[in-house]
């Protein structure tokens, strides 16, 4: 590893190498390159001048994640998608697209009630966002299925004691 600024460079060149290799859908290479990138970015605020550079690698850092979170729902990866998204809110809490990652990965792991928190708050803060409101509709459906699974429980519970109490 060589100096902060170097390091950062580093970061920055391997994080657009792993976006040329995402859009070319070269998933395996692009979340290499987001790894190698993340080593070079964390490197630098553990060096002496990481008032200097702590900001820049930060923000680095959380457009690697979201990256990451991106090639991860691709691949329909939801707890790699969900851990790499909390840790660009760990880093950026404001940051809208971790926010509609992890809506989306809590969505597909059938937390439907922190999917809907989550996004009801990313279209807050973007009222216009067609892909937001989308899975919140996905939230809807999701509830409506889970509703009726539940009535079918219930349905079913009460034959089998009506069942019971005949005999």
């Amino acid at each position: 590893m060589g100096s902060p600024e170097e390091n950062f460079e580093k970061g920055v060149e391997l994080r657009l190498e792993g976006n040329e290799a995402f859009k070319k859908q070269d998933f395996k290479q692009a979340l290499t390159l987001y790894y190698n990138a993340l080593l070079h970015l964390k490197a630098v605020g553990g060096q002496k001048q990481e008032n200097e550079f702590k900001p820049k690698s930060n923000e680095q850092l959380v457009m690697i994640y979201n990256n990451m979170t991106a090639v991860f729902a691709k691949q329909e990866r939801w707890d790699r998608v969900l851990f790499y998204a909390k840790k660009a809110n760990e880093i950026d809490p404001k940051n809208t697209k971790s926010k509609f990652r992890m809506g989306q990965a809590h969505l597909r792991m059938e937390n439907i009630e922190l999917a809907r928190s989550l996004l009801e708050e990313v279209l807050e803060q973007n009222p216009d966002d067609g892909l937001v409101k989308q899975e919140l509709h996905k939230v809807q459906i999701a509830n409506k299925q889970m509703d009726d699974k539940e009535k079918m429980i219930y349905r079913a519970m009460m034959s089998r004691l009506a069942q019971q109490e005949k005999k």
